[in-house]
């Protein structure tokens, strides 16, 4: 006979599940006015615009009205991508050479927050 281990679960008050992607085709065109302002934790603007050939959810990264580039947000968390067209994210990490516009670029999607129920 299998005895069931109950082992209680606390989750941190701050607890969030979050999505990190790679923006692609970074637009070169805007980001010689804008890359000198990137910097890890900054936040940038998503904004629908439309489908990929797999069916995801595709974004336009934005840092103050500048085009940074694109990125496809979909899988396990596509139904939640598909109810919101706006989406703030945080940049976490990128490469770049001094003097030299972003060649690299990750962001990380705060997508659910969730509370500890009593």
């Amino acid at each position: 006979m299998k005895k069931e281990i109950n082992v209680p679960v606390h989750l941190s008050s701050n607890f969030n599940v979050k999505s990190v992607a790679a923006v692609k085709e970074l637009a070169h065109n805007d980001m010689i006015y804008i890359y000198h302002h990137l910097q890890i934790g900054s936040i940038v603007n998503l904004i629908a615009e439309g489908t990929n050939l797999k069916g995801d959810i595709r974004y336009k990264v934005l840092f103050k009205n500048f085009t940074l580039g694109y990125v496809s947000l979909g899988g396990y968390f596509r139904a939640y991508y598909e109810s919101n067209p706006e989406l703030d994210a945080r940049i976490i990490s990128m490469q770049k050479n001094k003097f030299m516009p972003v060649k690299e670029l990750d962001i990380e999607v705060d997508m659910i927050r969730l509370k500890n129920v009593s």
